[in-house]
């Protein structure tokens, strides 16, 4: 039986909105935060009894050696989501606090966030090389 109804909306009829946006990228670079720190955990403490052996000692050479922008830029996106994530969180701590709630202000409040978390990685970037 066909019924000639309209579907649902999907995502491809609504244009693409700041805030949503802005929420999921959130969501995604908090998941990318606590994936690097559980990495990271792993790598440095279950990793270290195995750097006994000799092959492991030449897997890190290998891989710190042929792959250094691979690790470089690995930190350098790290670097980025967590300066998002942490711009971000403000706003949210704004808003839970009674601030920037009109939607004018929301969508300024919004690029300003953006211009601090590239601000604020851009300048950890140049700290970094110097």
């Amino acid at each position: 039986m066909i019924i000639n109804r309209p579907l649902s909306p999907h995502l491809t009829i609504y244009k693409p909105q700041l805030t949503p946006t802005f929420s999921i990228f959130h969501r995604i670079s908090g998941a990318f935060l606590a994936t690097m720190v559980l990495f990271s955990i792993f790598y440095f403490k279950i990793g270290d009894p195995s750097l006994t052996f000799y092959h492991s000692y030449q897997y890190f050479f290998l891989l710190t050696f042929y792959l250094n922008w691979v690790i470089t830029s690995l930190v350098n996106f790290t670097l980025l989501a967590l300066c998002y994530h942490m711009s971000n969180g403000v706003r949210h701590l704004l808003w839970d606090s009674g601030l920037f709630l009109e939607l004018s202000q929301v969508y300024t409040s919004g690029i300003i966030m953006l211009f601090c978390a590239a601000f604020s990685a851009l300048l950890s970037l140049i700290r970094q090389l110097i």
